[in-house]
């Protein structure tokens, strides 16, 4: 590059003649991308810059230009004053009579004196960073993280979607076998489907120093394949692959793509992470794909999606009877179906954990499963000292999944182990640097360690990013009424209410009955919300049983703890280390309830 713009100094060399000279036609590469990548690597080189440059000067959408200073000399010259011999060994003396007249030539020796100009210049500069900044300092151009962005499927066709989804989780589940290689989860890259973004900017906004891309074109049976890997400090392309394959042969493309990283970032790979590398969990393609597309709806997440994504695991297992992920995505469906009361908790719970140890059964090596089993036991079996073991071992066999991490921090939380429980939290969010559920439990941490007022600014950070995220509002209400802000309290709960359509009488009678009867209006307006029947509502059991310990009516708020215990709400883990439980404290039958619980 540097020699096309010595050869035309002051002219503009537009950006069609750089790609034609630089990159053979048949060569694969984002050539917007490796052209911009050229210049900025040239500029650094030249102690350049694009907003002030000195030598190179980008002429927008055309192509680039040499300002600086040119002194053209003889080849010979050059030659001697980068001490090459004027004719150099084994050359040949072109005969007089075959000789090239001088006008043919003048253009050519230009060409050539520019050549060994701009060869000199780059020596000694690629000498001069080598020496100063890579060879002082390695760990410098280490790349240690990555992040692989939604593959983008070019035909844009909606039946496709689920593949090319499916394709970047299981790249980065494939990545994420190597060992020391922190590997962003699904759930933060998945915002960055569909836009054009400078990798570098991708690199900052969560905290890798690479990023890898791909496109996917879906022809009949037949698909093409194309990935590159970016430095994301300085742009860089590092690495760049296109495969044409049957759309049969996706998981052989991904196991390449990983190992061809692997390799490019130097990691040696011990031979449990070779075999992870290679690692299919079903020949059976049919198979694959429908657990592809139950993954597709289990991570949107909604209920009717959580059904939808069961009927594609289910499908996957009769294709399939040995296919241990998709027991471990039924695990994971029924677990949250339940939790969130979609289905009953002892019928969710109950098939969660057989989905789970089915998966274990058949592959004892996945950390989705053995997480699965440690949230069973630990929200609904209170089996502690199992919920942690399983835990540990999910961490154990893959350090970059980041919900294995958040999961076994709520534990934490639950246990009083604060300082591990945010180092755990950390840790994911880290992983998943754009999960608002992770940050907001971040706000949950600080709130169950005592530390009510950072985690009210936690909840107000993500609601500033994301302000329709319903559960940072929740917990935010929590920890408002917490410090006796009931103002605030019912402004957030009108905003809630307007967010889901509902009707603001309930907050307005709440207004009205905290003004004329203070905090213990508020909380008697509170119980008169839940309406109909308590003790119908095993659900409701421990939010009613809250607000009673809040009026100071300890029968009854024992009365629907019990009650909560009962139907093993998941909320009853916190029990010991929750705020809004302080009125029983010193109660006989607080320390019945902690020990009913196993927190005692």
């Amino acid at each position: 590059m540097l020699t096309m713009l010595l050869e035309r100094p002051g002219e503009i060399v537009t950006r069609e003649e750089l790609r034609e000279q630089l990159w053979p036609a048949d060569t694969f590469v984002d050539f917007d991308h490796g052209l911009n990548s050229a210049v900025a690597r040239l500029r650094e080189a030249l102690y350049d810059s694009a907003e002030k440059p000195k030598y190179i000067d980008t002429v927008a959408r055309r192509g680039y230009r040499f300002i600086g200073t040119v002194e053209k000399v003889a080849s010979a010259d050059v030659a001697s004053q980068i001490g090459l011999p004027e004719t150099s060994p084994g050359s040949r003396t072109i005969p007089e009579s075959r000789a090239i007249p001088e006008e043919r030539t003048s253009r050519k020796s230009r060409i050539w004196a520019a050549t060994i100009t701009a060869a000199a210049v780059a020596c000694v500069l690629a000498f001069y960073v080598w020496e100063h900044s890579f060879a002082s300092s390695p760990a410098k151009r280490t790349i240690d993280s990555i992040a692989v962005l939604p593959f983008e499927e070019i035909s844009g066709a909606a039946e496709t979607g689920y593949l090319a989804e499916g394709i970047t989780e299981s790249a980065i589940d494939h990545l994420s076998a190597l060992g020391d290689l922190k590997v962003i989860s699904l759930r933060s890259v998945l915002p960055y489907r569909g836009r054009q973004l400078d990798p570098r900017q991708v690199g900052r906004e969560l905290g890798v120093r690479s990023v890898m891309t791909g496109r996917i074109d879906f022809r009949g049976d037949c698909m093409r394949v194309i990935a590159e890997l970016v430095d994301t400090a300085d742009g860089t392309h590092i690495w760049g692959g296109q495969y044409d394959r049957q759309v049969s042969d996706i998981p052989s493309v991904q196991e390449e793509i990983a190992r061809e990283i692997a390799v490019r970032l130097e990691r040696r790979l011990n031979s449990q992470q070779q075999v992870l590398l290679r690692k299919r969990y079903t020949e059976n393609f049919e198979a694959w794909q429908t657990y592809l597309r139950g993954r597709y709806y289990w991570n949107r997440r909604f209920p009717e999606d959580l059904k939808r994504g069961i009927t594609y695991f289910e499908q996957a297992i009769d294709a399939d009877p040995g296919n241990a992920l998709a027991y471990a995505g039924l695990a994971d469906s029924y677990f949250v179906r339940a939790v969130s009361g979609n289905v009953s908790m002892n019928e969710g719970m109950f098939k969660a954990k057989a989905a789970a140890l089915k998966a274990l059964e058949l592959d004892d090596s996945l950390a989705e499963a053995h997480t699965s089993l440690a949230q069973i036991s630990s929200t609904y079996e209170r089996n502690w000292v199992l919920a942690e073991s399983e835990y540990k071992r999910a961490i154990a066999l893959n350090a970059n999944y980041s919900t294995g991490h958040h999961y076994y921090a709520t534990f934490l939380m639950a246990m009083g182990r604060h300082d591990e429980a945010m180092a755990e939290m950390k840790k994911a969010q880290e992983l998943d640097p754009l999960s608002p559920i992770i940050a907001t439990f971040i706000g949950k941490a600080l709130y169950f360690a005592g530390k009510n007022d950072e985690s009210i600014a936690e909840y107000q950070k993500v609601l500033a990013t994301d302000p329709a995220f319903p559960v940072a509002r929740t917990f935010l209400i929590h920890s408002l009424e917490q410090a006796g802000r009931f103002d605030e309290v019912i402004a957030q709960r009108t905003i809630i209410a307007a967010q889901f359509g509902n009707s603001v009488e309930h907050t307005n009678a709440l207004r009205q009955r905290y003004k004329s009867e203070g905090v213990r209006g508020y909380w008697k307006s509170r119980i008169a919300e839940m309406g109909g029947k308590l003790e119908d509502k095993p659900e409701a059991a421990l939010e009613t049983a809250s607000l009673y310990a809040r009026l100071g009516d300890k029968d009854r708020a024992f009365s629907f703890l019990e009650r909560a215990l009962e139907y093993h709400d998941l909320w009853a883990e916190y029990l010991k280390v929750d705020a809004q439980w302080e009125n029983l404290h010193g109660d006989s039958r607080y320390e019945l309830a902690l020990k009913h619980a196993g927190l005692n």
